[in-house]
Order: structure tokens, then C-alpha cells, then sequence
């Protein structure tokens, strides 16, 4: 999917759907951001619609997980507040195996969310070879 294949009422698709949600992490995530260590964020209402995507670029590969708490400590108040969810993408320059530091990412991500009551709709990995999910948290998929 690019953005000139984008259904025309793309706004009000929820992100539930694991193929929507790639596509979604494959329009925000540019291949130089990728490249770069990029963190890619899709606010969502409380239907689960995309409502504002957010890039933080140049993260370093093995930035700590810590830092990605003190960012989504920050965020996730305000789409918790109005019962809403986050969509995540992290890029990587090449592979899409998850490294110990990936796994680390991911489950801050979860545990963020968890603090801060927002839906973590998914986890993905993007690099120049493709966008993958990180495993649902046993949670959501039991």
C-alpha cells in the first residue's frame, strides 16, 4: 500500500486488522528513517482510527528501553485519558529478527501502556526488508 492506494475513507478504518496495521507502519516509516533507528507512533481514538502519526527520528539501534518510558510517559496520558490506543513501529537498517534491545522496546511498550490504560494495538519492525509484528502480549492473545 502506498498513500495513493489509500481507501478514500482511510480516516475512519480502525487499525485492528494485523495487515492494515503494516501498512499503516510502512506509510509512516520512510526507508531512510528506517535506516536510521526511527520510532514511529499512530495515535488512535477510541474506535481504534489513526488519528495522529508521530516519527522521532535517529534513535540509536541499542538506545535503552528506558528511554522509550520517559517518551511514552510523556504521550500516553493524553490518548489515555480519552480511551484511546497506540499503533508502534520501530525501523531498523536491515532484518526484521528481533534483537534482545527490540524485545526490551516491545515490552516497555506494553508495560507503558499498561501504566497509562491505552490499547497497544500492535509492535512492528521495519526495515528496508519489510514490516514485522512483534508477538501480541499474552493478555490480549489468550
Amino acid at each position: 500500500m502506498s498513500y495513493h492506494d489509500l481507501p478514500p475513507d482511510a480516516r475512519s478504518i480502525p487499525l485492528t486488522d494485523n495487515v492494515i496495521q503494516g501498512d499503516v507502519i510502512d506509510l509512516i516509516l520512510d526507508l531512510d528513517q528506517r535506516r536510521g533507528g526511527a520510532l514511529a507512533l499512530m495515535l488512535c481514538d477510541r474506535a481504534d482510527r489513526g488519528v495522529q502519526p508521530i516519527v522521532l527520528s535517529d534513535l540509536p539501534p541499542d538506545a535503552p528501553a528506558t528511554e522509550l518510558r520517559s517518551l511514552l510517559d510523556l504521550l500516553l496520558p493524553m490518548v489515555g485519558e480519552d480511551g484511546g490506543a497506540v499503533l508502534v513501529g520501530r525501523g531498523r537498517r536491515r532484518g526484521l529478527m528481533p534483537t534482545d534491545n527490540d524485545r526490551a522496546w516491545h515490552q516497555e511498550t506494553i508495560e507503558s501502556c499498561g501504566r497509562h490504560g491505552v490499547r497497544l494495538l500492535g509492535f512492528y519492525l521495519a526495515s528496508p526488508d519489510g514490516v514485522e509484528a512483534l508477538p501480541t502480549p499474552l493478555t490480549r492473545a489468550s
